[in-house]
């Protein structure tokens, strides 16, 4: 499909990361530069795009007054390894790209593109690390971004102790999927891993803790893009709907 909006490349300079970012913008149809739009930033950006149709969908329905007009930003990541110091709460990265999203990504961002300065229209969205760390940067700058989409997070022991001791988890809106195949899911490093217990253990959780909002999705099926694409529309339709 021929999307309405326009999708651009932008270079985005990192000191944090020492290296140029190069990210993918979605505008929507009709866009105004006078007019303030809510914000969607996307981990595993490429993916999200080509894979997930993030960008054909949401202009879709954006032509269709389904949800709401969004600005979308995707950032793909180099490769594999790249990927895991970025994402990862060990990557030797992982500090610094929290940093990086909040004090170079969305300013420059912002100095370009007309986006909503209200925490509550932005919302970052990943699968896999990409959701975990899309929950870090809204846990550490509720400030900034108040909206989490994540589809089968990594979560560990630090990860579950972190959202019972934090009062930013109230301000946050919280989109949580997992499949109910992932209990044998074999990551970049290698090893074997189940996913479903211990999403279901941060269920748990962030029931307790109690986000502005949460809502929790078991999928049939396992850590793919195969569960993942349809569950995005899901997570649109449930952050951006049009009479929301």
């Amino acid at each position: 499909m021929k999307l309405q909006g326009k999708m651009s490349d932008i270079a985005v300079e990192s000191k944090l990361l020492m290296q140029t970012l190069p990210v993918i913008s979605y505008l929507p149809p009709d866009y105004d530069p006078d007019r303030r739009y809510p914000l969607l930033i996307a981990q595993d950006g490429r993916d999200y795009l080509q894979i997930g149709r993030l960008f054909s969908t949401a202009d879709d329905w954006i032509g269709k007054n389904i949800i709401r007009a969004i600005v979308v930003i995707a950032i793909p990541y180099e490769n594999l390894e790249s990927r895991r110091q970025l994402y990862h709460p060990d990557g030797p990265k992982n500090r610094s790209y929290l940093r990086a999203l909040s004090e170079e990504i969305v300013p420059q961002i912002a100095g370009r593109i007309s986006i909503d300065p209200d925490p509550e229209s932005r919302t970052l969205i990943g699968d896999s690390l990409g959701g975990t760390v899309s929950l870090a940067a809204a846990l550490e700058r509720p400030d900034l971004f108040r909206g989490v989409i994540m589809q089968s997070p990594y979560v560990n022991e630090r990860i579950i102790e972190q959202i019972g001791s934090t009062e930013a988890i109230r301000a946050l809106s919280i989109y949580h999927s997992i499949g109910r195949e992932e209990t044998a899911v074999k990551t970049t490093r290698g090893t074997v891993e189940d996913f479903l217990l211990p999403n279901r253990m941060l269920h748990r959780a962030l029931s307790r803790s109690g986000p502005n909002h949460y809502t929790f999705h078991e999928l049939d099926g396992g850590h793919t893009w195969r569960s993942w694409k349809p569950d995005v529309r899901s997570a649109l339709l449930e952050r951006f709907y049009a009479d929301a």
